[in-house]
């Protein structure tokens, strides 16, 4: 038996994909909308049309919000470490 239960719902499937492509520092970026955008399907999905993927698609959402906040906070890094003027001896 699979580790989430049966999973008939392809826009879990494709919501975990991206999540595992948005773990790529910087770039990962990018498919951060569509992994959100593959969760909300795949609950939407797991809810209607009874496929499963329901514990999947809460945590490619769950993961995706945490890689999200760690992505920002690197593009942040990225335009602040230039600003810091460090004093050379």
């Amino acid at each position: 038996m699979p580790p989430f239960g049966e999973n008939n719902n392809s826009a879990a499937q494709t919501a975990w994909a991206c999540v595992v492509y948005s773990m790529v520092p910087y770039l990962g970026i990018l498919f951060v909308p569509g992994a959100l955008i593959a969760s909300g399907l795949g609950l939407i999905s797991a809810r209607t049309a009874g496929r499963g993927g329901r514990r999947l698609s809460l945590m490619s959402l769950w993961i995706t919000v945490f890689i999200l906040a760690v992505q920002i906070f690197l593009w942040w890094l990225l335009y602040f470490i230039p600003t810091l003027h460090l004093q050379t001896m």
